[in-house]
């Protein structure tokens, strides 16, 4: 198709450099209407006009068939990456599924929405549930220590 186009181009360039030179007048009319036997110049620039409207013509229907074809194939490979990245979705979901499962037999100790979170806590009681929540009594605060400021993250210097 590439080749077709390529050859199709080729005489469109080479019409045109053609017509241009009859309409300079570089090349004689008259000597092409009697080298091919024609009867008057209309005939001549009639059946060149018709070359053209065909070349026109032929360029038009390689082109639109050049640019369908290379759109099938980005489509052709764009559904095959869609597939590739669903295979590897689907593995990586294996994978993770199946390496927590094999570490922990505990299957809620995988659940993100199950994990102990620290809790402020003015008392030292604090209830763990069966799921491995901290449940923290309502109504504390957190210690009102002089050396520890609220607005730094837990684990980070004390304030002096």
């Amino acid at each position: 198709m590439e080749t077709l186009k390529k050859v199709i181009n080729v005489l469109a360039m080479l019409y045109l450099v053609i017509v241009l030179l009859f309409l300079l007048h570089i090349l004689s009319v008259s000597k092409f209407v009697a080298l091919f036997d024609l009867s008057s110049d209309t005939v001549f620039y009639n059946r060149l006009l018709w070359a053209g409207v065909l070349l026109l013509l032929a360029e038009l229907l390689v082109e639109n068939a050049y640019i369908a074809n290379l759109r099938k194939g980005l489509t052709r490979e764009h559904q095959q990456i869609m597939e590739l990245k669903a295979q590897l979705y689907d593995q990586r979901m294996k994978d993770t599924n199946a390496a927590p499962l094999a570490a922990n037999p505990n299957p809620e100790a995988n659940n993100p929405q199950t994990t102990t979170l620290p809790m402020w806590s003015s008392t030292s009681e604090t209830t763990p549930t069966e799921t491995g929540t901290v449940v923290k009594p309502i109504g504390t605060h957190p210690p009102s220590d002089p050396t520890v400021d609220p607005h730094t993250p837990s684990g980070s210097e004390p304030r002096l």
